[in-house]
């Protein structure tokens, strides 16, 4: 049994396109795509639009912009789930919350190739967009971290996943799983081929470099010092000139006087 996890936050521009697979991702296998599954309640755009005018009814006022009607879940899934498996999760969730989901898709078709194996890697995991928002009023729905707990607790139980333990390290999305995934390869294919000794070699080598860099760095320093220096003395001399052209004319104007006085 797997353990499960979600981590909710503001939906993003593009979601609905990433989710839908309307634009080509590097990271995706699309021979897998057809396994993906979804359903759809409402857009993005809908059921914000809808949130802001349950709003502005209720209060006489205009929703803010930092405010997040609408958010999205991204949770750990295993192959045998389904669309059907986040619907049971988003209506226990509105049971428990009133926070009503519209959108959740299942994701198969994610992952990466193992550089040392060549075998690929899926990351199984689903996407729940809500509208975080109460029916009646159109405000956000606030919750506290023991409820955010008792989230987790129910995604776990509807999914048929052991529930993950509580953690400060913030849930990976897809191109930063992929991108770690092929750190960790590259490593394992690191050692595999050169050996530990070469790796802290090139480690010293590293090392090394970046002390070199540091005088550079120093030298740049005393660079843009300078730069400012001048700067300011150029400022200082302009305003010196200006002052000086100010006296000119007024001598000039003081000789036309008198001159018309003549």
């Amino acid at each position: 049994m797997g353990k499960s996890s979600i981590h909710v936050r503001p939906v993003r521009a593009g979601s609905e396109q990433h989710n839908e697979r309307e634009k080509k991702l590097g990271y995706v296998r699309e021979d897998l795509t057809p396994q993906n599954t979804s359903f759809k309640l409402a857009t993005v755009a809908q059921a914000r639009a809808d949130a802001v005018a349950r709003y502005q009814a209720s209060t006489g006022q205009r929703m803010q912009v930092k405010a997040a009607p609408i958010r999205e879940g991204v949770l750990l899934i295993e192959e045998r789930h389904t669309a059907e498996d986040l619907r049971k999760v988003g209506q226990a969730i509105e049971e428990r919350f009133g926070i009503r989901t519209i959108q959740g898709y299942a994701h198969k078709d994610e992952g990466h190739y193992d550089q040392a194996t060549s075998e690929w890697k899926p990351n199984y995991h689903g996407h729940l967009v809500f509208d975080w928002t109460d029916q009646a009023t159109g405000k956000s729905i606030r919750m506290k971290r023991d409820d955010m707990a008792e989230l987790q607790t129910i995604v776990a139980t509807e999914l048929g996943l052991e529930r993950g333990q509580s953690s400060s390290i913030r849930h990976l999305n897809s191109i930063q799983f992929k991108r770690q995934q092929e750190e960790q390869s590259l490593k394992t294919a690191y050692k595999l081929a050169k050996g530990l000794p070469d790796a802290f070699k090139a480690i010293r080598e590293g090392e090394e470099a970046k002390k070199e860099l540091e005088p550079l760095r120093a030298q740049k320093k005393g660079l843009e010092f300078e730069n400012a220096l001048l700067r300011e003395n150029r400022k200082y001399l302009e305003s010196q000139n200006e002052e000086q052209r100010r006296e000119l004319k007024k001598i000039e104007e003081q000789k036309q006087s008198r001159g018309l006085k003549r």
